[in-house]
């Protein structure tokens, strides 16, 4: 298996190219609705927060950014942090109009020197693209009690042989360092952190013919319920 210096590398590399192809055809934009699977406006969106309002959320591998929008809008203080500097100039070429503090960043430094957060997500970021063993238990510590924990990750059988790989917008190949499971495996990851896990979810593709990503929310103990 790479060194985990390597595998930072590569995808720093990875996303700087990704944003790279990007960047000349951004510009501010209005928020729309999250997406968390690969298919815009196919499965659930912003309803998986609940209220947020007051609440101190951070996107681990926030990319454009597009994704902590709706929630800024919301009344969420909100931070993103991404490993590639070039997205980060994405993330504020898009919403540097908007109360958002992004930070170019490893997830696991952020995390050792950040606040206490209320919520942490990931969106095909930093989860699944940092050993679990070492990212999950720093959220697990820096989240407050009560503190939710959501992301999606892809499925491994919606990637295939592609797991090594990302298509980027040109139509070329850049090589990715991912850490996969399935719904179990990654049960089993959130609860070695330290916090419960609330469900891991598959969701299909918009055809239905097979599983695109999977989706699981846990929370830390001590503050009561999830929503």
């Amino acid at each position: 298996m790479r060194s985990t210096n390597t595998s930072t590398a590569i995808n720093r590399r990875a996303w700087d190219r990704q944003a790279r192809l990007a960047l000349p055809h951004d510009r501010p934009m209005t928020p729309g609705r999250i997406e968390w699977t690969q298919y815009p406006g196919h499965g659930p969106g912003t309803e998986l927060f609940g209220d947020v309002s007051g609440l101190t959320v951070a996107e681990l591998g926030c990319g454009s950014g597009d994704n902590l929008a709706p929630l800024a809008v919301r009344g969420a203080r909100c931070v993103g942090v991404d490993l590639a500097p070039l997205q980060i100039s994405r993330a504020l070429t898009r919403w540097g109009h908007l109360p958002i503090h992004f930070h170019c960043a490893d997830a696991r430094a952020f995390l050792t020197h950040t606040r206490p957060l209320d919520v942490c997500f990931s969106i095909f970021g930093a989860v699944g693209l940092c050993p679990p063993e070492q990212l999950l238990p720093l959220i697990a510590q820096h989240l407050r009690p009560g503190g939710r924990l959501l992301f999606s990750v892809p499925d491994p059988r919606w990637l295939g042989p592609r797991r090594t790989l990302m298509r980027l917008a040109d139509g070329s190949w850049a090589p990715v360092a991912r850490w996969l499971s399935g719904p179990q495996g990654w049960r089993a990851a959130v609860t070695a952190a330290g916090l419960q896990c609330l469900s891991a979810d598959s969701i299909d593709t918009p055809g239905g013919d097979n599983t695109c990503c999977l989706l699981v929310r846990a929370q830390k103990a001590g503050g009561g319920s999830d929503a």
